[in-house]
């Protein structure tokens, strides 16, 4: 596994953290009742569980950063409001950087039965997403990434775990029928898709568009009135795996701690795909 040196923490650490958390979610398929949020979205026993596990444990690993969790929301870490450190680590302060998590990302899927939803964890860090990390548990997958040592892929199965696998997406000069192109479904509502040749899908779940991006199962992902813990995560891991993160106008995607939604239309895509992007795509 690739580590960085720009992390208060091993990387591996955090990814076996979110391993477990995982686990942790998988003992709740099946026998979590969904409540209702004011927002009317579904929260069960496993969001709330596997967020309170993430944030012990993460909180380990950098006990000076903040954290923003779906069901927690903002909680700042130490120091905060004092003049920190630029550096990323410990004591930074008002400048520390922030876990941004989504416990269960897709929890429709998982009240459902629907093998698409995902732990995903995310750190961010003036306004980039540093680190990445979102675990599959259905389809025994986990995918992470570090600013600057490029996006893994590791696989389990009957056989035993795989090694990680080097993720490198694919990039075109032109866009096909059958390449794919995922967006949720508030995206579908605000964005015209007739200017582009290709098929649109919806999984449910952010965090696993982009697990499919990364993963090259798909030429973009469109996303829109989604949270920086949706998506945080896994603009890390499709950046390291060669993608950029642009809104609909071509302004840079900016990772932003705030509990509000976003309303423009963010686009995460290859290079080249993302230029012919921003020309075939229009708002509504």
């Amino acid at each position: 596994m690739q580590i960085s040196h720009s992390l208060p923490f091993d990387v591996a650490q955090a990814v076996a953290v979110v391993q477990e958390a995982a686990l942790l979610a998988m003992t709740f398929r099946g026998k979590s009742s969904p409540d209702l949020k004011d927002d009317n979205t579904l929260v069960t026993e496993a969001d709330r569980q596997v967020e309170l596990f993430l944030r012990e444990r993460l909180g380990k690993l950098a006990p000076d950063w903040s954290f923003l969790g779906e069901e927690g929301g903002l909680t700042l870490g130490a120091n905060a409001g004092e003049n920190g450190d630029a550096n990323i680590g410990a004591n930074a302060g008002a400048s520390a950087p922030c876990w941004v998590i989504d416990p269960i990302d897709g929890t429709t899927n998982f009240v459902r039965g629907l093998p698409l939803w995902c732990v995903s964890v995310g750190a961010v860090f003036e306004g980039r997403a540093i680190f990445g990390c979102i675990a599959v548990p259905p389809l025994d997958e986990i995918l992470w990434a570090s600013a600057g040592t490029g996006a893994w892929l590791q696989r389990q199965s009957s056989t035993g775990i795989s090694p990680p696998l080097r993720l490198r997406v694919s990039d075109a000069n032109a866009l096909q029928q059958e390449d794919l192109i995922a967006c949720n479904t508030t995206a579908e509502d605000a964005v015209n898709f007739a200017g582009v040749p290709c098929r649109a899908r919806n999984f449910g779940a952010l965090a696993y568009h982009l697990v499919a991006l990364a993963e090259d199962a798909l030429v973009a992902s469109v996303a829109r009135q989604h949270q920086i813990y949706d998506i945080a995560a896994g603009v890390c891991i499709c950046e390291e795996a060669g993608c950029v993160a642009l809104y609909l106008d071509g302004t840079e995607w900016k990772a932003e701690i705030k509990v509000e939604r976003e309303n423009r239309p963010l686009l995460v895509a290859p290079p080249q795909i993302m230029a012919q992007l921003l020309i075939g795509l229009q708002r509504n």
